[in-house]
């Protein structure tokens, strides 16, 4: 029993020994695995320490906006720790291919199959432990570069920032790479268990074999490439005006497929013609570059493909997530002209003529928060919907009760329709808010602005937001009229104008319609509001309006204030900005790492091959330029690909984004495209110097 402790004591350590000196040896070999698992751990750990980050800012959360954005940064983690866990696995894949022959020399020396795998268990660990520290420490410090991102998006300064540490997201990033460790383990034990001896030791000498049919095939697959790609594309720009949600899914399913069938269709039919023009094919190496592209057909045009889809998903949410951020709070200015808003619906309580007594009564005194606020009440017309300010339809005839509101094209007609329970409510929902004119005066006096000023038998439409813009100007070159009762008014001239009356939040904007107030009457109350600014504009007097409002019974009172709209603001701003770059990023090293590794791996198994080249006579320059040719390839077609699909999807959906400046779009397109373009051409230059070093081309 002691001699057997000792010699498995001895065992445990020669193998440990042996683990180092492999990994020591093979560092530059791991250098591309290493860097790849270190940025992962450095992006899963920045991305979930973001409500560590609210604290370091001392960001106000009451309504937990913000905290609903961080948990859901933290849900993604899941899809982003399983992308992961497959690259790493994909990865572990080409690095175990590239060892085969080791562990066969290992095994031909008397190691069993259980002790390969223990001596790849240790080397797995030891690069897992570097990985997770260095991976930490770079995250530490991209969380604070987060943070400052975060205050410049929230508008907030950075008096209150301090360094933090989220304890939490380490303890996550140590369980998520240590159960993904597990599973390397485990497969790596499958894959040793299929191994045979004889495929360890010559599984360097064995090349993919192309059908002589492949040329038929190539062109099937050309054929089929254009007809979904093009049906992509048709889907994006024609569905998308209907319907965007549905048009980017089917479409960007169209254009995974097209992109799979354009790489194979290329390699396939670019080999054969590369082989009939004996002019190119035997000049300088261009027959051996020729034949590797041939070998590793079948592998190499899939990883290819898959390479290119997360790459154009990569470009693609990291452009449109900061640019739906950017969308959100486009005219963040005028969503808060208040310091609060209160407002109360007429549905609650119909017969309530002042729903001032009514609040005051409830315990929430208006007079103790503010001296300068102003009450009125919105109106609705039952047929007064968006469209009528879109153009989409231009023709109705309704009425409710005593009621009728009458909205006709200036060529005259109408156009009568009776929707389904779901229409109706549809309908509801996007009825324009109706202001009086004495009253909207008011509201802008209270900013002061200058006051609106009406003719007899005009109305005017004020909008607050940029999303607006666009279609108020084709409304106000072809404008309708307004049938309230037996009153037909028109369009005042220049009667656009953009003023916040309210705070709200952006996407919610439909424009406001400005009726003469002896109008309002006729029309159907839909709510009471009050607009108001503080007694003091101390931080902690917000506080006790707060603390006021929730001390009340102020049943079907709803307050709005300017700090709560701006954090809501901010938290869909950091939720689309935060998700794109995360699910972006990862995408990106997904893509650069499954290249790299595998390009890396396939000098690894031509090394035979180059110095049977030497040899023959080659020089090392026209090696060099074989190495650089298979890279271009490799890295430029799936860029290439990317760049034209992404260049589609941006375009379609910025399209939706009115009142969007071209210099906005333009700056996040390029900010965008130098975080793809760096990470991946240090990918690029990454594996050329590896290949050159494993090839000895140096």
């Amino acid at each position: 029993m002691p001699f057997k402790k000792i010699k498995n004591r001895s065992t445990s350590g020669l193998f440990d020994e042996l683990a180092r000196k492999n990994v020591r040896k093979s560092a530059k070999d791991y250098f591309i695995y290493f860097f790849t698992l270190a940025l992962s751990v450095c992006l899963f750990y920045s991305f979930n320490s973001i409500s560590t980050q609210f604290t370091s800012l001392g960001i106000e959360d009451k309504l937990n906006y913000l905290a609903f954005s961080s948990g859901m940064l933290n849900g993604f983690s899941v899809i982003v720790c399983i992308i992961m866990g497959a690259l790493v696995v994909y990865a572990n894949r080409f690095l175990l291919k590239r060892r085969k022959k080791e562990m066969g020399i290992y095994a031909t020396l008397g190691m069993e199959r259980k002790e390969l795998n223990g001596i790849l268990m240790r080397e797995t660990l030891r690069i897992g432990a570097f990985s997770l520290v260095a991976g930490l420490v770079m995250g530490i410090f991209a969380a604070q570069i987060l943070s400052l991102l975060t205050a410049k998006l929230a508008g907030i300064s950075l008096e209150s920032y301090r360094f933090m540490v989220s304890f939490k997201s380490i303890g996550l990033s140590v369980l998520f790479f240590g159960i993904l460790f597990i599973f390397v383990h485990f497969f790596n034990t499958k894959e040793l268990k299929k191994m045979s001896l004889l495929d360890m030791l010559y599984s360097d000498r064995k090349n993919e074999t192309v059908a002589a049919a492949g040329i038929g095939a190539g062109w099937l697959f050309a054929v089929l490439s254009i007809a979904l790609t093009a049906g992509g594309y048709y889907i994006l720009i024609t569905v998308a005006k209907e319907d965007i949600a549905r048009a980017l899914g089917q479409g960007v399913v169209l254009l995974m497929l097209g992109t799979l069938f354009f790489i194979k269709s290329v390699l396939r039919i670019s080999t054969r013609l590369e082989k009939m023009n004996k002019r190119y094919y035997f000049k300088n190496l261009n027959l051996f570059t020729t034949s590797q592209f041939s070998s590793r057909l079948k592998s190499e045009s899939t990883s290819i493909a898959m390479t290119s889809v997360l790459l154009f998903l990569s470009l693609s949410l990291i452009i449109l997530g900061p640019g739906m951020g950017k969308y959100v709070t486009n005219g963040i200015e005028y969503s808060t002209p208040y310091d609060a808003s209160i407002y109360y619906s007429s549905v609650e309580g119909k017969d309530v003529e002042d729903p001032m007594e009514l609040l005051k009564s409830a315990g929430f005194d208006l007079q103790k928060y503010s001296n300068s606020y102003e009450a009125f009440w919105t109106y609705t017309a039952p047929s007064l919907t968006s469209d009528f300010l879109s153009g989409e339809k231009a023709e109705y005839e309704k009425s409710e009760t005593n009621h009728k509101v009458e909205i006709s094209h200036e060529a005259g007609g109408f156009e009568g329709y009776d929707e389904a329970e779901y229409a109706a409510y549809e309908q509801q929902m996007s009825l324009l808010t109706i202001l009086g004119l004495e009253d909207y005066n008011r509201i802008l006096a209270s900013q002061n602005q200058e006051p609106v000023q009406l003719k007899e038998g005009e109305y005017a439409v004020s909008y607050a937001f940029p999303v607006m813009e666009k279609k108020l100007e084709e409304f106000q070159r072809n404008p309708k009229t307004l049938t309230i009762g037996d009153t037909s008014l028109s369009l005042a001239p220049k009667g656009i104008y953009r003023a916040g009356w309210k705070n709200q939040n952006i996407l919610s904007e439909n424009g406001t319609i400005i009726v003469p107030q002896s109008k309002v009457q006729e029309l159907t109350r839909d709510m009471w509001f009050v607009d108001l600014n503080y007694l003091s504009q101390d931080e902690s007097f917000g506080d006790k309006v707060y603390d006021g409002w929730f001390n009340a019974d102020v049943t079907g009172f709803q307050l709005w204030t300017r700090q709560e709209t701006m954090v809501s603001l901010t938290a869909d701003n950091l939720l689309t900005t935060y998700l794109g770059l995360y699910l972006g990023m990862t995408f990106l090293i997904t893509a650069g790492a499954v290249l790299a590794i595998q390009q890396m791996a396939h000098s690894a198994d031509n090394i035979k091959r180059y110095n049977l080249l030497k040899k023959l006579g080659a020089s090392k320059r026209n090696m060099k330029q074989t190495v650089t040719k298979q890279l271009r390839v490799y890295f430029g077609m799936p860029l290439l690909l990317a760049v034209i699909h992404t260049s589609v999807i941006v375009g379609v959906v910025f399209s939706e984004f009115e009142g969007f400046d071209a210099k906005t779009k333009l700056t996040i397109i390029g900010a965008g495209g130098l975080i793809v373009f760096g990470v991946y051409i240090v990918y690029y230059i990454t594996t050329y110097l590896g290949s050159k070093r494993i090839l000895q081309l140096k």
